[in-house]
């Protein structure tokens, strides 16, 4: 596992098992070829296991970036239930379709659609307890266009 790969990890094991802290710990890591995610980050702080991210302080530190990028971070932070809140329809409307589509992406996971449960009626009068999944999975944003290889990795 490369030194990102790990920190990612770590990252992703500090946010479990809340859906909307998990779902903008990964929007983070994806998006933008995860340089939000970074430890030069202004809002990922280290700690003695690893690193935590501070989403509060995240829509207060990207003056410099672009408007699709601040657009982007205003969603993530958002999504963790602090006390960001967002014009989703605007900001969505400077998003690219990858970008877009990690948005959704993490609505649903927010949501916990991977995790719903519904009952089904069979043909035969029966029931039978379905797990859909989720209803935008990750794995199906468009591939990011062609950017500079990550050498160097963390903290660019």
């Amino acid at each position: 596992m490369t030194e990102v790969q790990e920190h990612h990890a770590q990252l992703r094991a500090w946010a479990e098992g809340l859906y909307g802290l998990e779902a903008a710990t990964e929007l983070l890591i994806r998006g933008f070829n995860g340089r939000f995610a970074d430890p030069g980050c202004p809002w990922v702080h280290p700690t003695a296991s690893g690193h935590w991210i501070d989403f509060d302080s995240i829509p207060s530190l990207t003056g410099a970036l672009s408007g699709g990028e601040r657009r982007f971070l205003q969603i993530t932070a958002a999504l963790d239930d602090g006390v960001t809140t967002v014009n989703l329809g605007r900001c969505l409307a400077g998003l690219d379709r990858q970008h877009v589509h990690l948005v959704l992406a993490a609505v649903a996971h927010t949501a916990g659609t991977h995790q719903h449960q519904q009952l089904t009626v069979r043909h035969d009068g029966g029931l039978t307890v379905d797990r859909p999944g989720p209803m935008s999975r990750w794995d199906q944003a468009p591939p990011p266009p062609e950017t500079p290889s990550r050498e160097g990795g963390i903290g660019r």
